[in-house]
């Protein structure tokens, strides 16, 4: 038979995507730091719902007086301040997934929060009670141990009525910013609620009877159980086995149980149209077959039901919980349920009410349990309105069991993160996912976006140290003084931070964060902070010429990348990994043969690339991976990639022509200005020049290659020329 015509199925999935995040630190999880503030709120919130659904006397109380409408108001606004923060990331970074963590984390911190609260609870019971040992109140002391024995006999009940209560408000403050996360990222983006408003996730895969009484219906696992899970769902994917769509996903979606079976409501649609006069026959036509094929679909699982002896145990799993109070205990429900439908099992049954009888005293009438026998029989409509009942109950079982099996799954990749060292790690390498309350938003680290790296490399300081050492002079200090501590003074003034700073090696970065586009300009400030420090080391140069010691050389690389490096702490001392810092370096270096080569003679232009021509690679005088040669003296070279970052940022006008001041021919470059972090602005000025082909003898230019290298210009005469532009 189809099942899809003129029905209209629709398949069920439910998804709950991380894969386009950044995992954690551990490189399998997702790390995720929740508000401190919502947490401290919930856990003293969910304390209080633990003793609310205890039932604890007002001994075990620890506020006698609680304003729940202000302790609920306080919950759900903390809710609601966390979930905001993160739809306003997720925005900001157009990534919804953003927002499906958050909301997982919280619900996964909060059904751990309601057993943690349980526990400590039941801590501060034991501890009530040995007060009152101590102070000898015999009678308040047997009462209060007998309260608490009931309360942790009904463990199970008081997580679950709890976490159901909990949840009731944090679902209510969830769907109440599904608007706005419509508006952001559309309807389709929205998870479903039943992912989160899933009763198993407080009860667990195999809950309790009483709990598959109260929200589904009485299924069970063991083989002895009338309605089998594993029987039934096996009959229900053989039924739909020849339906268009996978059987498990008919199963699931609740309104297919509707569209397929529900010919009570359909026939009473039918009624209704017909008695009005203005309905059109097509509806009515309609309306009538789809009645038809309910009406066969619904005989076709009844007698399905019938033949495997399933039905009258359907019939008796919801006329079972009216007398559920006057046999369960000594029996549990499953028990009751069997004496119902399963002769065989009636004897053992009956002795062991006869068993709790003699050891409690308590009577319970064998007669009446008798007259239970007589809850299946009903008439074949009421049996077939049963059955739809349970094909409901029994889909939204199987739909929340699977969600929970998916919701665990999902639950496993979040790490709520709570210690600093954890913390620390996963915030400097941006894979920390921080979601706060507002008042707690503004201390947070906004994370790393973009990052430029500064790398000199400083050569000649060998011969200094040596050349004062024989005067008796101080190098260490000499350093400290004139080298050293005029960068760290320039640092500030451009948001540059000091990464790794010796005799011959000087490393700086600057980050840009998120959130904070008045700071994005990494890379203008990187040229502004190393003109500055050439124009120091030529100061300092200049103070050694006059004291008769040789000067430093210093030759400066700028790379910029996007995201973020990477972080890792050695104690407390942060160690930076990133690519950037290679490409400096590279940058910064200054090849021997060209610096015999080449004679500056105090030209305005420090930097300088050459690739030698093919037959010195095939001669094997260079390397295959490195065929370009690079010289840098005094100079600041500017990686490609920082160059069209550093005409995002700022506006630069290019221009070309020659320089009569300096008898330079041609020349091609970019200037512009940017806004240091004190609000002053600084000019840059930028050469471009083609890489040319020369020969590895003479250096003889045989041919431009096409290729681009940039230097960020020193030389005052090349400013003034700009000005005059």
């Amino acid at each position: 038979m189809p099942l899809t015509e003129d029905i209209g199925l629709v398949g069920y999935s439910a998804d709950i995507p991380f894969n386009r995040l950044f995992l954690g630190v551990d490189n399998l999880r997702y790390d995720v730091y929740i508000s401190p503030r919502f947490l401290k709120i919930a856990s003293e919130f969910i304390f209080q719902l633990v003793l609310k659904h205890a039932g604890a006397s007002e001994a075990l109380q620890t506020r006698q007086k609680i304003n729940w409408f202000q302790e609920i108001d306080l919950f759900k606004s903390a809710c609601t301040e966390v979930m905001t923060d993160a739809i306003n990331q997720a925005k900001a970074r157009s990534e919804v997934q953003i927002d499906y963590l958050v909301q997982a984390a919280l619900v996964k911190k909060l059904i751990s929060e309601v057993g943690q609260q349980y526990e400590t609870a039941i801590s501060h019971f034991k501890s009530v009670i040995r007060k009152h040992e101590v102070d000898r109140r015999t009678e308040t002391h047997l009462q209060l141990r007998e309260e608490v024995f009931n309360i942790i006999q009904k463990r199970s009940r008081i997580i679950q009525n709890a976490g159901t209560e909990l949840f009731d408000y944090f679902l209510a403050e969830r769907r109440s910013l599904n608007e706005l996360r419509a508006l952001n990222f559309g309807q389709d983006a929205l998870l479903a609620d039943e992912l989160f408003s899933n009763p198993l996730l407080h009860a667990g895969s195999r809950a309790d009877d009483f709990f598959m009484m109260t929200r589904y219906v009485l299924l069970g696992y063991r083989l002895e159980d009338p309605l089998n899970y594993n029987t039934l769902i096996e009959i229900f994917r053989n039924l739909f086995s020849g339906a268009r769509i996978e059987a498990d996903r008919i199963i699931k979606n609740l309104k297919n149980m509707e569209r397929l079976f529900n010919v009570f409501e359909t026939r009473n649609k039918l009624q209704k149209e017909k008695q009005n006069r203005k309905t059109d026959k097509k509806r009515i036509l309609k309306l009538r077959a789809r009645a038809g094929l309910q009406g066969k679909m619904l005989m076709r699982v009844y007698r399905q039901m019938r033949q495997e002896n399933l039905l009258n145990c359907i019939v008796a799993a919801y006329r079972v919980p009216a007398v559920i109070q006057d046999y369960c205990p000594p029996l549990s429900p499953q028990e009751l349920l069997q004496f119902v439908v399963a002769p065989k099992a009636r004897k053992n049954i009956i002795r062991k009410i006869k068993r709790f009888k003699k050891y409690t005293g308590r009577k319970i009438s064998v007669f009446r349990l008798k007259k239970t026998r007589r809850l299946a029989r009903v008439s074949r409509r009421q049996k077939k309105i049963l059955l739809l009942r349970f094909l409901a109950d029994f889909a939204t079982y199987h739909r929340d069991l699977d969600n929970y099996y998916l919701f665990n799954e999902t639950s496993d990749c979040i790490n709520l993160v709570e210690d600093e060292k954890t913390i620390k790690l996963s915030r400097a390498n941006n894979t920390l996912y921080e979601f706060m309350c507002a008042r707690e938003q503004s201390a947070g680290k906004k994370p790393v976006i973009h990052h430029v790296v500064i790398k000199a490399d400083v050569r000649g300081s060998t011969e200094i140290i040596d050349r004062m050492k024989a005067k008796g002079l101080n190098p260490a200090s000499n350093f400290a003084l004139n080298f050293f501590d005029p960068i760290n003074k320039l640092l500030p003034r451009y948001g540059a931070q000091k990464i790794f700073i010796e005799g011959d090696a000087v490393i700086l970065a600057i980050f840009e964060h998120q959130k904070e586009p008045e700071k994005w300009y990494g890379v203008a400030r990187a040229c502004g902070l190393c003109v500055q420090m050439i124009m120091g080391v030529k100061r300092y140069n200049e103070k050694n010429i006059k004291n008769g010691l040789p000067g430093l050389d210093v030759g400066i690389g700028i790379s910029f990348s996007k995201g973020a490096p990477t972080f890792f702490y050695d104690e407390d001392s942060r160690i930076m990994i990133s690519h950037s810092i290679n490409e400096a370096d590279r940058l910064s270096k200054c090849d021997r043969a060209l610096r015999r080569n080449i004679k500056n003679n105090h030209q305005p232009f420090n930097v300088y690339l050459y690739r030698l021509d093919d037959s010195a690679l095939e001669s094997g005088k260079l390397p295959l991976n490195n065929p370009v040669l690079r010289y840098n003296v005094m100079g600041i070279e500017l990686a490609p990639k920082a160059f069209a970052k550093l005409c995002r940022e700022i506006h630069m006008k290019k221009f070309r022509g020659p320089v009569p001041s300096l008898a330079i021919e041609t020349f091609t470059g970019y200037t512009g200005k940017f806004p240091t972090p004190a609000g002053n602005f600084q000019r840059l000025v930028i050469r471009e020049a083609q890489i040319p082909e020369v020969s590895p003898s003479d250096f003889q230019v045989i041919r431009m290659t096409g290729k681009k290298y940039y230097e960020v210009c020193t030389h005052q005469a090349i400013y003034e020329h700009v000005k005059h532009l």
